[in-house]
């Protein structure tokens, strides 16, 4: 993931904007730190998504059928 200071994010939003839209990620930093991610909707919404208490749940369960040979239906991990 590129790196972006927060002067150059500030002078050139509208370029890092596009290039984020187009699939690139950047970590902000302020003062050499990291503060911030800006990255494409889709990568942050999968990205919550995975790690949703009630998604990982069910991926839990469903690796645990699967260790035992079982199969759970998508209806049976609700």
């Amino acid at each position: 993931m590129a790196e972006i200071g927060i002067k150059e994010l500030k002078s050139g939003a509208s370029r890092v904007i596009e290039e984020v839209s187009g699939g690139k990620s950047y970590v902000v930093t302020k003062r050499g730190k990291a503060t911030a991610v800006i990255m494409p909707v889709e990568e942050a919404e999968d990205l919550v998504l995975a790690n949703a208490e009630e998604f990982v749940t069910m991926r839990r369960r469903a690796r645990e059928a699967y260790r035992k040979g079982r199969s759970v239906p998508l209806r049976g991990l609700d």
